[in-house]
């Protein structure tokens, strides 16, 4: 050491005589390009210099220490960039290189083994992984006259795929499981109901029990549970306590939650160095929780209007959040529990599945993400990798549409009969600015996905005149003229499509029959009358009216001997002989549910040819007792035979044919005799079917769907 304290050999001095020799490789030995920066020597001199094939030599410097900064930028790119792979052998090409170098001036050759953060210095919003940060390989010492041979560490960077399920308007999973637990408690009240109105009613008509028609049951037969009045609770000496099953709890698993449960959840896949992961989202209108509960439900403004804190828009913004938070669990999952040495993420693949409402959620979802590198989802995504200490590659291109090149594509999307309708409360179509009509002008909410960044989309739409509310305007799928975004025509109402139905196959009693019965106020009739004489004349007018409206309710094709009109309720009103006479007509019938699982078939085989990340177990799934949500009956009409040919075309793309299969009017009346359709359409709030003048038929409306809506 000299007297002020400085390495002798680190003096600056006039007689700048010396050299260094650098060649920076990667771990197979192979140079990078066309990396630009300066080598600073011990008098602070900056020296251009660029990275290449060829060594990097330097003369006339002064002795002493040298540094090297790249410009961060471009090494950032070049070091993280495919073609400088980690090398996964146990031989050190770079490292034999070294040891028979001819180095300049038969000078000393030192190899060492760095990182990307030892050769650049990185501005404050720029974080490395911490593998690759400067010193994370030892401190690197350069000095003049010696030749370095530098090897730069590598990054294994993989794919996420990640797969997001928004379930549809009033479905959400764990309220339905909890439901589920109710109805199956409930067993045993109800059979004791049914059976002993089946045997008054079979000694009424001196038949069978068997024979007793659904028509002849009473209410209590189809009503579902029900809490009581705690204070005649008090005298009941009943196993437990009934809660009140209704709303979401009332219903069953969707297709989205079938096809989330059978998308490889925390998975990865070596041969294409790739991590699945997925998300669920509860449906519009219902809470976020994940309790086994009922779910907290916005009525009038999530269920109704898609608006508020459960609606459209609010569940994608709760999607990037689930998404965003579990990236914590997905980094530890691959880094620590499957022992994987990755960096972060190179590719961000979508895979979008959605039902009613939920597919509008998931096609605007798929907006947010395309919205690029300014938008919600890319600025929260993109800090919950970096805190996760998962960051996405440098220079991650949202943007990107080449699918060779892109770093974030959807690559799939999978809808179920796209309802929006949602309110746009500053519409232009109002003259008071609150428009609660059903059209395309859904606010906030954009439907149209780019075809030029989603790989694939499949859109199954439900029979426009057995599904025809009309506050369920389908929402057509964009650009089906394109040969990757397919959209079908399928016989059924609206859950008979996406799910949410109850089959009896997912019951532990087969002759369970109330999750299945079906009481559907068709039509309600009301008309005043003046005087007690007038009286007989309103009840056969209300009768003519409510004969009337059934004559056109089964243009669609119900079955006749479905309905019924329930006794008159005529009521007196005010203090003379006037009063009111109100008729109501019902179908009442029992509908299995099990429709929908052929078309959860249809989307999970093409799903699985277009490569999503789904497994049913070798087709084990269908068949498998245990998994009852997959389950079909035959009912001895080929039903199961088509469930297995539509799997089959699906799995191998057959567009063409399964189109033509599914459109047939043989397979709608085959399915209407069966009772597979739900009559969706009724008499309450909301549900008032359309009836088209021109076509003499009720038929729902739809519309197309314009690029930026």
């Amino acid at each position: 050491m000299s007297s002020t304290g400085a390495h002798p050999h680190c003096q600056p001095c006039e007689n700048l005589k010396h050299w260094i020799e650098i060649i920076v490789r990667d771990e197979h030995n192979q140079p990078f390009e066309g990396v630009s920066g300066v080598l600073i020597d011990a008098m602070k001199n900056k020296h251009p210099i660029e990275l290449n094939a060829s060594p990097i030599l330097i003369e006339n410097l002064a002795p002493g220490p040298v540094e090297i900064e790249l410009d961060y930028d471009q090494w950032l790119k070049a070091a993280q960039d495919k073609s400088h792979p980690r090398n996964e052998e146990t031989a050190k090409p770079v490292e034999e290189f070294s040891s028979s170098y001819s180095a300049h001036k038969s000078g000393p050759v030192v190899y060492q083994e760095i990182t990307t953060g030892d050769l650049t210095k990185l501005p404050k919003e720029v974080v490395l992984p911490t593998n690759h940060q400067k010193g994370k390989a030892g401190t690197l010492k350069l000095f003049t006259d010696k030749t370095y041979i530098l090897q730069v560490r590598a990054y294994k960077f993989i794919t996420l795929r990640v797969g997001m399920f928004f379930d549809g308007t009033a479905n959400n999973t764990y309220s339905a499981q909890w439901g589920k637990q109710q109805l199956e408690n409930y067993y045993r009240k109800w059979k004791a109901k049914y059976d002993a109105e089946c045997e008054i009613n079979s000694k009424n008509s001196n038949g069978t029990k068997k024979e007793v028609p659904i028509t002849a049951l009473s209410n209590d037969c189809f009503t579902y549970p029900k809490k009581e009045n705690f204070i005649l609770s008090l005298f009941k000496n009943d196993e437990g306590e009934m809660e009140t099953v209704a709303g979401s709890a009332s219903n069953e698993l969707t297709n989205v939650q079938k096809l989330f449960d059978l998308y490889s959840q925390d998975k990865f896949f070596k041969e294409k160095n790739m991590f699945s992961h997925a998300e669920y989202i509860t449906g519009i209108g219902t809470g976020n929780s994940t309790a086994i509960a009922p779910a907290d439900e916005s009525i009038v403004v999530g269920q109704g209007l898609g608006i508020g804190k459960y609606g459209v828009t609010a569940k994608v913004t709760t999607g990037i959040e689930a998404l965003s938070k579990n990236m914590d669990k997905v980094a530890t999952i691959v880094k620590d529990e499957l022992g994987i040495k990755a960096d972060g993420i190179e590719k961000l693949q979508l895979d979008v599945f959605g039902f009613s409402r939920g597919a509008a959620a998931a096609r605007h979802f798929v907006n947010v993400v395309l919205d690029g590198e300014k938008g919600e989802f890319s600025t929260t995504f993109s800090k919950a990798c970096q805190e996760a200490k998962f960051p996405l590659v440098y220079g991650f291109d949202w943007n990107e549409s080449n699918e060779l090149k892109a770093n974030c594509e959807i690559t799939f999307a999978g809808l179920f009969d796209t309802v929006a309708s949602v309110v746009n409360i500053f519409s232009k179509n109002s003259p008071l600015g609150l428009d609660l009509n059903t059209h395309t002008d859904n606010g906030d909410v954009r439907l149209w996905i780019d075809p030029r960044r989603v790989r694939r989309a499949v859109h199954l739409t439900a029979d426009p005149t057995i599904e025809c509310r009309d506050n369920f305007s389908l929402n057509h799928l964009n650009s089906t003229d394109e040969e990757h975004f397919h959209e079908f025509v399928l016989p059924g109402a609206h859950s008979d499509i996406g799910g949410g139905y109850h089959s009896r196959l997912s019951f532990d009693n087969p002759d369970y029959l109330l999750p299945v019965l079906e009481k559907k106020l068709v039509k309600r009739v009301s008309r005043t009358f003046s005087e007690r004489w007038d009286e007989e004349k309103t009840k056969q007018y209300v009768l003519n009216e409510l004969e009337k409206y059934k004559v056109r309710d089964r243009l669609t094709g119900w079955k006749e001997e479905d309905y019924v009109i329930e006794p008159l309720d005529v009521r007196q009103e005010g203090k003379n002989d006037g009063g009111r006479v109100t008729g109501k007509l019902y179908i009442q019938r029992q509908v299995e549910g099990d429709l929908s699982r052929l078309y959860l078939r249809l989307m999970y085989g093409l799903a699985e040819f277009h490569g999503v990340p789904m497994s049913d177990e070798n087709s084990e799934v269908w068949e498998n007792k245990d998994m009852r949500h997959y389950n079909i009956e035959d009912y001895g009409s080929g039903f199961a035979k088509i469930n297995q040919s539509v799997l089959e075309l699906a799995k191998n793309g057959q567009y063409s044919e399964l189109k033509q299969k599914l459109s047939t009017p043989e397979l709608k009346r085959s399915f209407m005799a069966l009772n597979l359709f739900h009559h969706s359409s009724g008499d309450d709030i909301g549900m008032s079917p359309l009836w088209d003048k021109k076509e003499h038929c009720y038929k729902r409306a739809s519309y197309l769907c314009e690029e930026g809506k």
